[in-house]
């Protein structure tokens, strides 16, 4: 079991990718010309990108806390 958490950075990295793509499709999608209803799906994905992670965040949370003290 303690394999499955030996790097939960991962998935923080991930969260913030995802934030990410929020300003960066507002910006890159302005300067490109892209529409806003494009800007808007383009930022969804990053939003939508996220759920998985946070759900994947709070299992392994859940996994430290079940994990039994290392001496």
């Amino acid at each position: 079991m303690a394999r499955s958490v030996r790097y939960p950075w991962v998935v923080d990295v991930g969260i913030t990718a995802c934030g990410l793509v929020v300003p960066f499709a507002l910006v890159a999608g302005t300067v490109r010309g892209i529409p806003g209803s494009g800007r808007l799906i383009d930022c969804a994905f990053g939003v939508i990108g996220c759920v998985p992670l946070l759900v994947c965040r709070r299992l392994i949370a859940q996994l430290e806390r079940a994990r039994p003290e290392r001496r």
